[in-house]
């Protein structure tokens, strides 16, 4: 598989998402766009299946049928996205991307959840996190064949690492993604679960809105608090000064512009005796040159000089 995504940003966004032998899909990959994803069809394709075996699946790993169906439908269990109401088995994969652009290039982290499910028997999950990319350097289908768990490890070699408990890996996902905390993650999942659920607007519930945003937002300390309320009070301090600045600068130019005028002028008529001096200085100078050229020049007359009594 050639040109994959590229992440763009700094921070961590989905690029892809992927079921593999899951509902209707052989193997299905779904491109998100600036970390946003648009599902369109009509009703009864599998757009909320998606979804469903998606997002917020993947930062959950819990199968129960209240926090994997939008509608919280106890009847549909996860085997059944398998089997589909058959006999045999079945196993697959449920796969999201995540990228982002890091100090030293395009970094991934990719998710995933492997589902294996027996008739009469339940099913069985494992999950991975690792940084290969599903078709580049992980292939979730060899030779026709669904991976395995066990052939799972191996094609994880050691750039990833596989997860039994649900609980384990959610403790991963949050420490690569997020770093909240197991319960503000928690807090986080199930306000997830809130927001996904079908016609949330028909039949709103302000309450557990309320209870699920209170309990999703982390509180802020009362020390940080204070802290801001003091840098509010140093700003406004911090503008008065400013503005008196400015207005010491406007007035401060002014005065300068007029000085300046009244400076030329003073210097002006200081150097008027100075400058006269200096004509002065030049005319007699260039007397005394015209006849100090006149006595020297050969021809020219004697001087009258006064001469000395004996």
């Amino acid at each position: 598989m050639t040109d994959l995504l590229q992440p763009g940003k700094s921070r961590w966004q989905p690029l892809r998402a992927g079921l593999v032998e899951l509902f209707y899909y052989d193997y299905e990959e779904f491109h998100f766009h600036d970390g946003r994803l648009l599902l369109r069809g009509n009703n009864g394709t599998g757009k909320s299946k998606v979804m469903a075996l998606t997002l917020p699946f993947l930062l959950d790993g819990r199968l129960s049928p209240a926090r994997v169906e939008p509608d919280g439908d106890s009847s549909k269990r996860m085997e059944w996205n398998l089997l589909m109401g058959e006999g045999g088995e079945r196993q697959g994969y449920a796969w999201l991307e995540f990228g982002r652009q890091g100090p030293g290039g395009p970094e991934f982290l990719t998710l995933g959840c492997g589902l294996k499910a027996v008739a009469q028997r339940g099913v069985r999950s494992w999950f991975f996190i690792t940084p290969q990319r599903v078709g580049e350097s992980l292939f979730l289908i060899e030779d026709g064949r669904t991976l395995g768990r066990d052939r799972l490890i191996q094609a994880l070699e050691s750039r990833g690492k596989l997860y039994d408990q649900a609980t384990n890996y959610r403790r991963a996902v949050d420490e690569h993604l997020f770093q909240l905390g197991t319960e503000r993650y928690e807090a986080l999942l199930d306000l997830l679960l809130q927001l996904r659920q079908p016609q949330l607007s028909k039949r709103p519930d302000e309450s557990r809105l309320s209870s699920a945003l209170t309990e999703a937002l982390r509180p802020l300390d009362p020390a940080v608090i204070a802290d801001v309320a003091e840098a509010y009070r140093n700003l406004e301090a911090e503008a008065d000064e400013t503005r008196g600045l400015e207005e010491a600068h406007h007035a401060v130019s002014e005065f300068l512009h007029h000085y300046r005028r009244y400076a030329g002028i003073a210097a002006r008529r200081r150097a008027g005796d100075l400058r006269r001096s200096h004509r002065e200085y030049e005319d007699t100078r260039a007397r005394v040159g015209t006849s100090a050229r006149r006595w020297t020049t050969p021809g020219s007359a004697t001087p009258n000089w006064p001469r000395r009594k004996r």
